[in-house]
């Protein structure tokens, strides 16, 4: 049966990725975990400006940051195109994929989100449960019967048969090759060929830390100067982030061009720069 979702808040107390996240990334989970149009796969309407509505003296700006943070710790994923965001572990702890009632629910409401990446996302999580878990879910102690096997289900069919990705738009895919099931991103961005020719023995791209030579590209330069955003101050940051929190990621540039889309902008534009010659 589904967890009680308040447990699931608790659970959460025992992380150290989430206590290290700031009090407005906290809160803004919450809100997503309580809000009214979550999606019983864990998406929800991701509109910053009237989601600070919801707290005095929170501005649309502040919202974009926290989901930033959380994107970055791997909590979250979001689609600014569909405006939607995704709780990645959602499915993992909410527990509904043991409940045989609601699979009806999961499978409607996934051909409900509007993002190709996100559902992409989903996919992927529940296809990591499938393979952790090939025979199913074990019953309560309390309870007889055979192991709860949700994926025979035809109304998971469509979900399971979905292109899965592992999704790569935050600034980190994944902070460290052994981190907690946290929000993984999905890209917008093409990565490059150097970022993709690191597979690893799985086929998967390759995890690495921020390359010591690293450097945003004409790609890069353009989009700030497009949002007025300093690119110079926050590829900075960008790098002062990787190295303090250790992060790992496995496409760099796409990881920058989400940064530079939470960016705030500069009050002035951002100056040219010759990444070549600094």
């Amino acid at each position: 049966m589904p967890r009680d979702r308040a447990n699931l808040r608790i659970d959460i107390w025992g992380d150290q990725d989430w206590r290290e996240l700031s009090l407005g990334a906290q809160w803004l989970y919450e809100y997503l975990l309580t809000s009214p149009k979550l999606l019983y796969v864990g998406v929800a309407d991701w509109r910053p400006a009237r989601i600070s509505k919801l707290v005095a003296g929170v501005t649309a700006a502040d919202v974009e940051r926290f989901g930033a943070e959380l994107e970055a710790a791997r909590f979250v994923v979001t689609d600014v195109d569909s405006d939607e965001i995704q709780i990645r572990s959602f499915l993992r702890h909410d527990g509904i994929l043991q409940n045989p009632n609601m699979w009806k629910s999961i499978g409607l409401d996934f051909t409900a989100v509007s993002s190709k990446t996100l559902m992409a996302s989903v996919a992927h999580e529940v296809r990591r449960l499938r393979d952790e878990n090939p025979d199913g879910f074990k019953r309560a102690k309390d309870e007889k019967g055979p192991p709860i096997n949700p994926w025979q289900s035809p109304h998971l069919r469509t979900l399971l048969d979905s292109p899965s990705d592992t999704p790569i738009k935050t600034p980190y895919e994944t902070p460290s090759t052994t981190g907690s099931d946290r929000g993984s991103p999905t890209t917008t961005a093409t990565s490059t060929t150097t970022e993709a020719s690191l597979p690893s023995g799985d086929g998967r791209i390759k995890e690495t830390r921020l390359p010591k030579d690293w450097a945003p590209t004409a790609s890069h330069i353009e989009l700030a100067k497009s949002r007025n955003v300093n690119v110079v101050a926050e590829a900075d940051n960008f790098r002062l982030h990787a190295e303090t929190h250790d992060r790992h990621a496995a496409r760099w540039n796409a990881a920058f061009t989400t940064w530079l889309k939470k960016a705030k902008p500069s009050a002035a534009a951002s100056p040219a720069y010759d990444w070549m010659n600094p």
